[in-house]
């Protein structure tokens, strides 16, 4: 006899199974071979045009909706499929059957929430798609082609989904073409007091990074807008870099005052799949393991998610854009940072008359989709003529895809190049480097204040804290204190840690250091004691 299905709103009315109803939908007989019905579920799944897998997970998209200050209102964000969207998922594309022994047949019920909840565990789904990013305007595929499709690309796993009408770009550019593109994104930075015309070139170049993230595959340099003074026109650039990649304004998020905070707030920013991420008015040294090591990631990164104590392997394909005044860089983040600097001479920058653009957002805003089209045509015309390099331009160590494409492509243009913003130059100031030279410069001095043995890091802690009180003589260890609580993240005047001081000179050991390096010998009880010595 015919299987009988219950597939209408009336429990009486009964369907064979075997009749395709229009709206088709493939059963998903639920029966006690479990792992045979989360593969079946997993195959109507396919059908789905709004679910991707992403570092694995299950994720789609939505746009943000203002909630979250770090994202604009509005930005296509990724967000992880809770188990409740994946159960109508099932529903819509597939129909649960179960075996009813009073109908003698199969007949419709809900998705099992047990399998559903198995086929978002599985870690892995055969025939649903990669998506590494969302993009809102045309870019390039990692052949040079332009991908100005809407719709998800399968050569790059991205999604495009375009949020203006862009115009059809040229596959065939020339050298004039672009050129005057140049010229056209130029236009846009006219007002702003750079210290060197390269500065403007680094402004240029972060929105084609941005433009065409899904083309460079690697790492690519963070960007940090420098001014000497506030009201110059620094967060004024991260605007406007952003308004011509997506569209939106860049968010305001504050630069978090904790290491520990900041490996946090990137994470979310990776778990997002966003393409910016805008740190503003940085009033702390810029850097950290962290960003170091998201900056210098080849589009993948290691990295603690808030509510986990383990570390998750998340896709980085985001732009750190930061801005602040004075800035300085932290350790290794010197030699990742593009830093275009703005000096206004004018003591109120702010009120100045002579702009060409006073409203340079909504001049940014309107005239979008001719500035992503130069941007593009620039990069494709570079690439259309075999990519020359440019002998002015410097390689760049751990950026080696970009700045094979971005620099080499504006300075063939006629642009000056980019890389001379680059920071790490003599006049640099590195406050942890700065930190390390006072610990081992004065080391030996806080040795002959003890009792003239090599220290334990219990030991020096005890000779330099509590610290002399006001009405004391100093002892002169002020700026040796500095430089451990600047290292261990302590409050001034309050003992570190003596795990985060054993870790800075765990650090220091062995490295040369002002002529000197730190060394340690070992207890009897397996406590290590520090001094220096020369190189």
């Amino acid at each position: 006899m015919t299987a009988p299905i219950d597939d209408s709103a009336s429990p009486k009315k009964k369907r064979p199974l075997n009749v395709i109803a229009p709206e088709f939908r493939p059963d998903v007989k639920c029966t006690v071979r479990v792992h045979e019905v989360t593969d079946a579920m997993i195959s109507v799944l396919r059908r789905d045009e709004d679910l991707y897998q992403r570092a694995d997970e299950l994720v789609h998209v939505l746009r943000h909706d203002g909630d979250d200050s770090r994202f604009s209102p509005g930005t296509p964000l990724v967000r992880g499929a809770p188990l409740s969207w994946l159960v109508d998922r099932v529903s819509a594309h597939g129909r649960c059957v179960s075996w009813s022994s009073k109908a003698d047949g199969w007949v419709m019920c809900p998705p099992p929430v047990a399998r559903v909840q198995a086929v978002r565990e599985r870690g892995e789904w055969d025939g649903i798609r990669h998506l590494e990013g969302v993009i809102e305007a045309p870019s390039l595929r990692a052949d040079g082609t332009i991908l100005q499709t809407p719709g998800y690309d399968a050569s790059t796993r991205t999604l495009y989904i375009p949020n203006a009408t862009f115009p059809s770009i040229a596959d065939d550019p020339s050298h004039s073409d672009a050129v005057i593109a140049y010229a056209h994104l130029a236009e846009i930075f006219a007002d702003f007091p750079y210290v060197d015309p390269s500065h403007r070139a680094a402004a240029i170049a972060a929105i084609l990074t941005l433009l065409v993230r899904p083309y460079i595959r690697g790492s690519v340099p963070c960007w940090l807008f420098d001014a000497s003074g506030p009201r110059s026109g620094k967060s004024l650039q991260t605007d406007v870099v952003s308004l011509v990649a997506t569209g939106r304004q860049a968010s305001r998020m504050t630069y978090p005052e904790e290491d520990e905070e900041l490996e946090k707030v990137l994470a979310s920013y990776a778990l997002a799949g966003a393409r910016i991420v805008p740190f503003d008015n940085v009033a702390r040294a810029f850097g950290g393991a962290a960003l170091d090591k998201c900056i210098t990631a080849t589009d993948q990164v290691d990295l603690r998610v808030l509510g986990s104590s383990t570390l998750r392997t998340l896709p980085w394909r985001a732009v750190v854009l930061a801005s602040g005044n004075n800035v300085s860089c932290r350790g290794d983040m010197l030699p990742r940072v593009l830093s275009p600097r703005l000096e206004s001479p004018l003591e109120n920058p702010e009120e100045r008359a002579d702009l060409k653009h006073p409203d340079l957002r909504g001049y940014v805003l309107r005239q979008r989709p001719l500035l992503v089209a130069d941007a593009i045509t620039i990069l494709r015309a570079f690439l259309r003529a075999g990519s020359p390099a440019q002998k002015s331009v410097a390689r760049w160590g751990g950026f080696e895809a970009w700045s094979a494409l971005v620099p080499h492509a504006l300075v063939w243009v006629g642009a000056p190049d980019p890389l001379g913003a680059r920071r790490g130059g003599a006049d640099d100031e590195d406050p942890i480097r700065a930190a390390e030279a006072t610990i081992v410069g004065q080391w030996e001095r806080l040795i002959h204040a003890s009792n003239g043995l090599d220290l334990t890091v219990s030991g020096a802690i005890a000779v330099l804290y509590p610290p002399p009180r006001a009405d004391e003589p100093p002892d002169g260890f002020n700026d040796l204190r500095e430089a451990l609580e600047h290292l261990t993240s302590a409050r001034p005047g309050v003992a570190p840690s003596s795990r985060k001081v054993g870790d800075t000179l765990r650090r220091l050991k062995s490295r040369p250091v002002g002529g000197r390096k730190m060394v340690s010998t070992p207890t009897k009880d397996g406590v290590a004691r520090w001094r220096t010595t020369l190189c």
